[in-house]
C-alpha cells in the first residue's frame, strides 16, 4: 500500500531519534561551557540555545571554534526537525480521522483480512474516495483514501460514525460471526448504503442471507465466489465433452471452504444433458469427518453426484494413502476430467500440485487440467498451450483480486444476469400476477426468490452448452447466444428436464428430501413433493421448469415475450 503514514509521512520507529538527539546536545553543550570555567546552572542555560538556529553564542567566538559546540549545534537541529516531523504526522493523522468521520467517503472497506486490503486498492485504482476501517497501520494516499486502524473502544460505534454517508461498504472480517455484527452495524447506520458481506462458510452465508433479508445486502462466501468464478472461465462440462467422457470426473485436493464450495458449484451449476452425475473425489486428512457434516447438511447428497471421500493428503511431507490406492480409486471412475487443489497457504499449494504431477504421471492417470487455489495473483507465469508436468501446465484460480472482481462490490446494480432472469419471468405474467410473492420487484423480493434467481443464472453457461450453443469464457456478464436455445417442443422437453435436475440438485444441497407424490411442501422439515424424476411430475409442474428455459432465451438471445416461443 504506498501511503503515507507510520512508515510514510514520518517513520514513528525513529522517535528515538528526538530524545538521543536532544541528549547529545545538552550533554556536549554542558561539557563544553563547563571546560570554558563557566557554572553548571549557567552552562546548561547556554546549552539550550544549541536547539536554536543562528543563536548570538554561537556565531561568534568560542561557541563558533570549539568541536563540541560545532557537533551539538547539528544534534539539536536534528532533534528540532524531527520533533516538528512528528508533529506535523501526529496532525496530519487527526486531520485525516476528522476528515474520514466528517466527511463523505464513497467506499468503505471494513476488515482486517487479506481481502479488505485489496478491496481498498480496488476502490483506490477506481478513483473512489475510500476509507478502511480495520487496517494494520494508520497511512493516506491524499484525503481520498484513508485506512484507519480500529481504534480502543466499541467497534460498532466506530463503524456507525464513519459509514453514515457511503454509497458501498464491504465487510471481510476473518471471522464470519464478527463480520455479521459488524454488517448489522452498518446498515443501522447506513440504510441507503449497498453492502457486500464476505463470509467463509458457504452453507453460513446463504443461512445469513435469508436471515436478513435485504435488497441492499449481498452475503456471499469467498469459497463459491471463486469456484464460480472458475467454472465460468474453465467449464469442466465443456473439458469433459470435448475429451468425449461420460461425465465429470473431479478430484478435489484439500476440503476446506473453498473445496467444498467447488463440490457445490460441479453438483449444481456445471449439470448438461449429455453428461452423466458426476464423480468427485476428496483427499483430505478430515475428509470422512466432513463427509459426515455434509451428509446432515444434504441427506440426498448421493442423489446429486458419486462422491467419494478419502482420508489423506499429498505433500512433500507426506502421501496417504498409498499412491497405488489413490491410484486405484481415481481409475474406478473412469477418465479424470480436472483436478483442483486447495489447501491453507500458496506455497503449500504449489508443493501439493508439483507432487500430484508426478502422482498421476505414476499412476498412468491422463493428465488433467490441474487448477491451484492462490491467493496471490501473477505467482504463476501461465502458458495455456504448455501441457508437461512443469508449473507453468498449473492454472491459477481464487486469487483476492478475481474474488473481489466476482463479488461485484463496487457494482452499482449487481446480479445482472440474475436480474435479467427474473425480469424476464415478470414480463412473462399477466398484471394481475405481479404482486405475487414470486413477482415482484427484484427490490422487493424476498431473500429466498433473489437466490433462486442467482442459482438459475449460475447454470445458465451449462444450459447453453446443452443446447450446443458455444461459450465465450472471456465474455463478462451475461452469457449471450446467437440462436434460440430450442427449435421446437421436444428440444424444449429436453432442457426443462435439465433445469428440473438443476433444481433438485440445488434444493438436495439445501438440505432439502423427497416425500411422497402428492403430499404438501413441508418448510419446516425440509420436504417436497417434487424432488423425483422429471417423467413423474404434473404438466402444470414441468411448466415452471419450461419457464425457466424460456426466460433464459429471452434474455440471451434478446427476444422481447418469452411466452411466445416454444409453446
Amino acid at each position: 500500500m504506498e501511503m503515507k503514514g507510520k512508515g510514510g509521512l514520518f517513520p514513528f520507529q525513529l522517535l528515538w531519534v528526538i530524545p538521543t538527539a536532544a541528549i547529545l546536545t545538552l550533554s556536549l553543550g554542558v561539557w563544553g561551557w563547563l571546560s570554558h570555567q563557566t557554572r553548571l546552572d549557567d552552562a546548561l542555560y547556554r546549552s539550550l540555545a544549541l536547539f536554536e538556529i543562528n543563536n548570538e553564542s554561537y556565531i561568534h567566538g568560542v561557541g563558533a571554534t570549539d568541536w563540541r559546540f560545532l557537533i551539538a549545534r547539528w544534534t539539536g537541529a536534528a532533534a528540532v526537525i524531527t520533533s516538528l516531523l512528528a508533529l506535523a504526522a501526529l496532525l496530519h493523522e487527526q486531520l485525516a480521522t476528522a476528515l474520514a468521520r466528517w466527511t463523505k467517503q464513497a467506499v468503505v472497506v471494513i476488515g482486517a483480512a487479506e481481502r479488505a486490503s485489496g478491496a481498498f486498492e480496488v476502490a483506490r485504482r477506481q478513483k473512489r474516495s475510500a476509507l478502511w476501517l480495520g487496517a494494520p497501520a494508520f497511512g493516506t494516499a491524499g484525503f481520498s483514501a484513508i485506512a484507519l486502524e480500529w481504534p480502543a473502544g466499541e467497534r460498532m460505534r466506530t463503524v456507525a460514525a464513519h459509514v453514515w454517508s457511503a454509497d458501498h461498504v464491504l465487510v471481510a472480517e476473518a471471522n464470519d460471526a464478527d463480520a455479521l455484527a459488524l454488517a448489522k452495524a452498518v446498515r443501522k447506520a447506513a440504510a441507503k448504503a449497498r453492502i457486500t458481506l464476505l463470509m467463509n462458510d458457504t452453507h453460513l452465508a446463504e443461512e445469513v442471507a435469508v436471515t436478513l433479508n435485504d435488497a441492499r445486502t449481498r452475503v456471499l462466501s469467498a469459497g463459491q465466489v471463486a469456484a464460480r468464478a472458475l467454472h465460468t472461465a474453465h467449464p469442466p462440462f465443456v473439458t469433459a465433452q470435448r475429451e468425449g467422457q461420460p461425465r465429470i470426473h473431479a478430484l478435489i485436493v484439500g476440503f476446506g471452504t473453498v473445496g467444498q464450495a467447488i463440490l457445490q458449484d460441479l453438483v449444481m451449476n456445471c449439470r448438461t444433458t449429455y453428461l452423466e452425475l458426476p464423480r468427485i473425489v476428496v483427499i483430505d486428512p478430515a475428509a470422512k469427518a466432513i463427509e459426515g457434516v455434509l451428509k446432515v447438511e444434504a441427506p440426498e447428497l448421493d442423489r446429486c453426484a458419486e462422491c467419494v471421500f478419502i482420508d489423506g493428503e499429498i505433500g512433500r511431507e507426506a502421501v496417504r494413502p498409498d499412491p497405488a490406492d489413490i491410484a486405484a480409486a481415481l481409475a474406478a471412475g473412469g477418465p479424470l476430467t480436472t483436478a483442483y487443489v486447495s489447501l491453507g497457504d500458496d506455497a503449500a499449494a504449489l508443493s501439493t500440485a508439483a507432487i500430484l504431477q508426478s502422482l498421476l504421471r505414476g499412476a498412468g492417470v491422463a493428465r488433467p487440467p490441474i487448477f491451484v487455489r492462490l491467493r496471490e495473483a501473477g505467482v504463476l507465469s501461465l502458458s495455456p498451450d504448455d501441457r508437461g508436468d512443469s508449473l507453468r501446465a498449473l492454472t491459477p484460480f481464487g486469487d483476492i483480486q478475481a474474488v473481489l472482481a466476482g463479488s461485484e462490490f463496487l457494482a452499482a446494480e449487481p446480479d445482472d444476469a440474475a436480474r435479467a432472469l427474473h425480469d424476464a419471468y415478470r414480463a412473462s405474467l399477466p398484471p394481475e400476477r405481479l404482486n405475487d410473492p414470486a413477482s415482484r420487484a427484484w427490490e422487493s423480493l424476498d431473500e429466498t426468490y433473489r437466490q433462486a434467481n442467482r442459482r438459475a443464472a449460475a447454470h445458465i453457461p451449462a444450459l447453453l452448452a446443452s443446447a450446443g450453443i458455444a461459450l465465450d469464457p472471456k465474455a463478462a456478464g451475461l452469457p449471450r447466444a446467437d440462436r434460440p436455445l430450442f427449435a421446437d417442443a421436444a428440444e424444449l422437453e429436453r432442457l426443462a428436464e435439465l433445469e428440473h435436475e438443476r433444481w433438485c440438485a440445488e434444493r438436495r444441497m439445501d438440505g432439502w428430501r423427497a416425500c411422497a407424490l402428492g403430499e404438501k411442501q413441508d418448510k419446516l422439515r425440509r420436504l417436497h413433493p417434487d424432488l423425483r424424476s422429471y417423467g413423474e411430475l404434473s404438466d402444470a409442474t414441468k411448466e415452471y421448469d419450461r419457464v425457466i428455459v424460456r426466460q433464459t432465451q429471452a434474455i440471451c438471445t434478446g427476444v422481447a415475450n418469452p411466452r411466445a416461443r416454444g409453446s
